[in-house]
């Protein structure tokens, strides 16, 4: 099992956190047995933060905490997407989580990796990174291969 990153958080209003919970936390249960697995890749949207392993489309969204910092916050299915993935895989994935320290010592990036089970690449990262210890954001980095390193 992955460790849980997510807030559980993606409104700034508590009670519409509170009534999504429970379904929130079934999405990363499925997300989280997904670990170790050999997974079709299909692509990334950055500016939905949308993701396609074999026939899912997961969803990252971040919690909005105090206005100007933000968290990872929830991972849910995304069933109406605008989201443009390849029509074949890009690379065979699995899904690791990180956890270091910034170059200052400070809280670093926590969150999770797509890695190519091939060569290591990391396609996808997606988390909560930290300015100084003092400033969280939510990260979601999607990393192409150079033409010369696809398949």
């Amino acid at each position: 099992m992955l460790k849980q990153y997510f807030s559980m958080r993606a409104h700034e209003d508590w009670e519409s956190n509170e009534a999504h919970v429970s379904y929130w936390t079934h999405v990363f249960n499925h997300f989280s047995v997904l670990k170790g697995m050999k997974l079709d890749y299909y692509g990334a949207n950055a500016g939905t933060h949308e993701f396609k392993l074999d026939d899912i489309v997961f969803k990252v969204l971040e919690d909005p905490d105090d206005g100007y910092r933000s968290h990872l916050g929830v991972i849910e299915y995304s069933a109406q997407t605008d989201g443009i993935f390849f029509q074949t895989p890009l690379a065979k994935v699995k899904i690791e989580e990180y956890d270091g320290e910034n170059e200052d010592n400070s809280q670093g990036n926590q969150g999770y990796r797509l890695i190519d089970v091939e060569d290591g690449h990391i396609w996808l990262e997606f988390g909560t990174d930290n300015a100084d210890g003092y400033y969280p954001f939510f990260v979601f980095r999607h990393f192409p291969k150079e033409n010369n390193e696809s398949r």
